[in-house]
């Protein structure tokens, strides 16, 4: 059985590497008793499977870790595990499938919001980048700035009164969130608060439109239900 959890990654839990936080749930998992499953071979391990790696130092409450598991569901899994959770890795949902979604190959985007002053001045500018053919943004690596356009990667931008909200790609093509909105704060001549930066909804593609990771699962849930039911 398959057991997907949705959780936070929030407080000083926003700073560990992708690495580090599989550690913590394998850890995690001994100290509940769960029954997870393990790979054969000579070196064993866990059947455990992260998402999309989230960038240091961002929080989120739209996280999701698959797990290979014989407990009995994942509500009773998701009790277990928040039993012993360490803060700020608490899970919320839990959805119980058949087979391995495989989120980190699905993911295509995710909403940020970031707290903003000064952008509802210049909302109508700053929303309107998503109408935009091309928006060249300057990217730096190891010290090397390169240009390149992040309009195919921008899939909405939205201005309230205290925060500033971007959904843009996330998975196996990434548009980093804290450059970007730091990006619009210097082009349009406000500021962001990228500290308090925070990740709320990820998607899938489906049909060729964004869907919920939540209500994808959902369906895959219902799906094999029905199909047990036959």
């Amino acid at each position: 059985m398959i057991v997907v959890l949705k959780y936070n990654k929030c407080g000083s839990m926003k700073y560990i590497s992708h690495i580090d936080l599989l550690r913590h749930f394998t850890r995690a998992f001994r100290r509940a008793g769960l029954a997870i499953e393990y790979s054969e071979g000579f070196n064993p391990h866990m059947l455990i499977n992260l998402g999309t790696p989230l960038p240091l130092g961002i929080s989120s409450s739209a996280e999701y870790i698959t797990v290979r598991t014989v407990e009995a569901d994942g509500k009773t899994f998701m009790e277990k595990y928040n039993a012993v959770a360490p803060a700020g890795l608490e899970a919320t949902k839990a959805f119980t499938l058949e087979s391995n979604p495989n989120l980190a190959g699905r993911t295509v985007a995710a909403d940020y919001a970031v707290k903003q002053v000064g952008a509802e001045k210049v909302r109508r500018e700053v929303e309107s980048v998503v109408n935009l053919l091309s928006l060249e943004m300057p990217i730096t690596k190891k010290g090397e700035t390169t240009v390149k356009d992040v309009a195919p990667m921008v899939n909405g931008v939205k201005v309230y009164p205290d925060s500033l909200n971007v959904c843009l790609a996330a998975g196996n093509t990434t548009l980093r969130p804290d450059r970007f909105t730091e990006f619009l704060a210097e082009k349009y001549g406000f500021t962001v608060k990228t500290a308090e930066l925070w990740k709320y909804e990820q998607y899938v593609r489906e049909g060729g439109v964004l869907l919920e990771t939540d209500l994808y699962l959902e369906r895959l849930s219902v799906k094999e239900e029905k199909g047990s039911e036959i």
